[in-house]
C-alpha cells in the first residue's frame, strides 16, 4: 500500500485515494477488517499538492453488516450474476452478503468522492440508495440512453 500510495503521488493528479488491504482481497468486504492508506490534497484549489496520508481500519461490523464467508461472495456466469445485481438494486431492506459487499464498497467511494464526510456515512448513504431504489431508477436510466446511442 505505501508503494501504491507513493505512485499515486508521484503522478500527482489525485486528491484522494484510498488503497485498502481486506481480508483476502483488495477491497472492503464483510469477510473481515480492512486496512486503508488515504491519500488527501489539503492544498487550496490551484497551488501545488499537498499530501496528508493517514492509516485506518475500518470494520464493517462497526457498522451492524456481519462476517461472511468468501463462499458467500463468489458469483456464477454471466446471467447469474446480472440477475444477482438486479436483486440487489430492485430495493427493499432485504440483505446478502453481497449486497453488503456492494454497499461497503460504494460506501468508501461515496467518501472518497466527496459526497459523504466519513466512510460509515457513505455506507449509510450507499445503503439508503438501494433500499430506496435510486441505485436500479439510475441503471435504467443509463440502460435506456446506451439503447438510445446505440440505434443512433
Amino acid at each position: 500500500a505505501p508503494l501504491m500510495a507513493g505512485a499515486l503521488k508521484a503522478v500527482g493528479r489525485v486528491d484522494h485515494a484510498v488503497i485498502i488491504h481486506g481480508v483476502g482481497l483488495d477491497e472492503i468486504s464483510p469477510m473481515g477488517p480492512a486496512s486503508i492508506l488515504e491519500i488527501k490534497n489539503v492544498a487550496p484549489e490551484g497551488e501545488p499538492k499537498v499530501y496528508e496520508t493517514n492509516e485506518l481500519k475500518f470494520d464493517p461490523l462497526d457498522i451492524g453488516i456481519p462476517r461472511c464467508k468468501v463462499e458467500d461472495l463468489r458469483g456464477g456466469g454471466p446471467e447469474e450474476n446480472a440477475e444477482e445485481f438486479r436483486k440487489v438494486l430492485l430495493g427493499g431492506d432485504e440483505t446478502n452478503a453481497k449486497r453488503d459487499a456492494i454497499v461497503l464498497n460504494a460506501g468508501v467511494g461515496c467518501y472518497v468522492y466527496g459526497l459523504a464526510d466519513t466512510m460509515e456515512a457513505g455506507c449509510e448513504l450507499a445503503r439508503k440508495a438501494l433500499t430506496e431504489g435510486k441505485a436500479e431508477a439510475l441503471l435504467k436510466d443509463w440502460i435506456e440512453a446506451s439503447q438510445e446511442a446505440a440505434s443512433a
